[in-house]
């Protein structure tokens, strides 16, 4: 594997016979027992892999999608349960395909691969008034071609690989920017009732799964899915959190802690206190 990174500015890489080795990572065993661990405290518990699952893994050519496939794939080859795996990529920057060296790749490998092209700049150009974010339609007409692709092709689960730092990012863009208090669950049976989304790197650091792409075997497609990687209000929360982290490290971990710990009786919904015979009703 080629390293753009200079020897200096990286550490080596640990020998290869140290390293747990896939068709798509080759990842130091520690990170590898690390990264495999945040996943299991995730997917056992919420149950998110099940016997004869079928699960169509949403690829976007980067590096966390790309780690969503090593894991669940090794997780596929010694797991006790039987489910099986394909990969779906939505190329939106048509004529261009930015993913197709990595796509062909994974078809090598044996994986089951396949993709669909859409002009999305020109979509949202058309549905979106200027000045406006196009974040919340871009993202739902994905979900929906997602969606529709897992049906068509008998995928009873959708993987994404959103990791604990999207999770408490979309926590905060909730709180401070929707005025509600939600983030993303490990598993969401869809609008269609058919199809569940399942997250396994939920409970992941987005810092270990960075780490852990230096030591992938197929390159990360360099052109990002979304052209607003560094506006908007993500990038002006991820900017928020980078600086609390620097007066309080635990605060990623915290707000995570949080997500699991909600104390009804303290918030203002009161539809979470009818239960209370206590509660005056109205």
């Amino acid at each position: 594997m080629t390293h753009t990174s200079h020897p200096e500015d990286t550490p080596p890489l640990p020998h290869a016979s140290n390293r747990i080795p896939t068709g798509i990572a080759t990842l130091p065993i520690p990170l590898h027992k690390k990264i495999a661990r945040s996943i299991s405290r995730c997917t056992i518990p919420w149950q998110l892999i099940e016997e004869h699952d079928r699960i169509l893994i949403g690829f976007s050519g980067g590096k966390d999608s790309l780690l969503l496939i090593h894991f669940l794939d090794y997780i596929r080859r010694i797991a006790p349960v039987q489910f099986e795996i394909g990969i779906f990529h939505l190329n939106p920057n048509a004529p261009q395909f930015p993913a197709q060296s990595a796509l062909l790749q994974l078809q090598e490998r044996g994986f089951h691969v396949w993709h669909e092209t859409i002009d999305m700049s020109s979509i949202l150009a058309q549905k979106i008034q200027p000045g406006d974010s196009p974040c919340g339609l871009c993202s739902r007409l994905r979900r929906g071609i997602l969606y529709t692709q897992a049906q068509k092709n008998g995928y009873n689960k959708i993987a994404l690989a959103h990791h604990r730092d999207d999770a408490i990012e979309t926590l905060l863009m909730n709180l401070l920017y929707c005025g509600q208090t939600k983030s993303m669950p490990p598993k969401l049976l869809a609008d269609n009732g058919m199809t569940t989304v399942i997250r396994p790197f939920l409970y992941t650091p987005e810092a270990w799964l960075i780490e852990a792409s230096q030591y992938l075997d197929i390159p990360v497609t360099k052109m990002p899915f979304c052209t607003r990687e560094h506006t908007g209000a993500r990038y002006e929360t991820k900017q928020l959190l980078a600086q609390l982290e620097k007066t309080n490290p635990k605060v990623k971990g915290n707000l995570l802690h949080a997500l699991h710990h909600v104390v009804p009786d303290h918030l203002l919904d009161r539809s979470l206190m009818m239960h209370d015979s206590n509660f005056p009703q109205t």
